[in-house]
């Protein structure tokens, strides 16, 4: 069972839906959870915010954040996540992922391969852990994928 469909069963058995917000991963998070059968049963929707005025428009990311911290750092990936869910009708898990995922972009502080995952699952405190990726653009935005898919489990 890949790690997708060890997430929608989790979903299932929780009666929660989930979304999604994107930056890095240009949607592949949730292409990767749209893949599997029976996904309708729990994808609500998803947001892919390259851009920071679309984690400000979208999710309602506090342009001083971004301006603070920049748009890979917990504080964004926790707005995210916390925007994804506001005005939910039903149980939601929300993940979030924004990094770097090469070949440029990076700095010493924040090097390619830096990626920032958040979650917020129902009646918990947000969470965000930050990964360092090695690899091409590709394997980059490839393993961002699976650590947010597994991010559930660890929570």
């Amino acid at each position: 069972m890949t790690q997708a469909e060890k997430l929608i069963t989790y979903l299932r058995e929780q009666g929660w839906q989930i979304r999604c917000v994107e930056s890095c991963t240009a949607g592949g998070l949730t292409a990767a959870i749209g893949a599997i059968p029976g996904a309708s049963d729990v994808l609500d929707r998803s947001w892919v915010t390259y851009s920071n005025q679309a984690k400000h428009e979208e999710v309602r990311v506090p342009l001083k954040t971004l301006e603070t911290f920049g748009a890979v750092s917990q504080e964004v990936v926790l707005a995210m996540v916390s925007g994804a869910v506001q005005r939910c009708a039903q149980p939601t898990l929300a993940l979030a992922i924004s990094g770097i995922a090469g070949p440029s972009g990076g700095t010493q502080d924040k090097p390619v391969g830096t990626v920032w995952i958040g979650l917020k699952a129902p009646n918990q405190e947000a969470i965000a852990q930050c990964f360092y990726f090695q690899g091409s653009r590709q394997e980059v935005q490839q393993q961002a994928i699976e650590a947010a898919l597994a991010m559930p489990f660890q929570a």
